[in-house]
């Protein structure tokens, strides 16, 4: 009696990889001759480009890439969600869209009070 000892197979989950920066977003490493502290070298640098910019940004170091990318993306939501398109759930947002509505309103009553 030979029992023989079978180990069960697992399918190995794909793990996907997160691009590094968003879609649309294209960050390019260049070398550049700077002179940086009165010193002259040549750097390393990130280029920025996007269908939104108009010319593309230089950065010295990934993080300040990714902090300029997450302020982008930030400003987009907030644009598209007190322009109330679907986006109602962002937390202050209507009541945000209000105070923008009435605020030229608030402006003229200031000025009839002699504020």
């Amino acid at each position: 009696m030979n029992k023989k000892i079978v180990k069960k197979s697992t399918r190995k989950k794909s793990v996907r990889k997160q691009p590094e920066f968003p879609r649309g977003y294209t960050v390019t490493a260049v070398s550049k001759d700077l002179t940086l502290n009165g010193i002259r070298d040549l750097y390393e640098v990130y280029e920025v480009s996007h269908k939104n910019l108009d010319k593309t940004k230089t950065f010295v170091d990934k993080e300040s890439v990714k902090k300029f990318i997450a302020v982008m993306e930030s400003n987009k939501v907030e644009a598209k969600a007190l322009s109330l398109k679907g986006y109602q759930h962002v937390k202050g947002v209507v009541s945000q869209h209000k105070e923008a509505m009435v605020a030229p309103e608030m402006e003229e009553i200031a000025k009839v009070l002699g504020y």
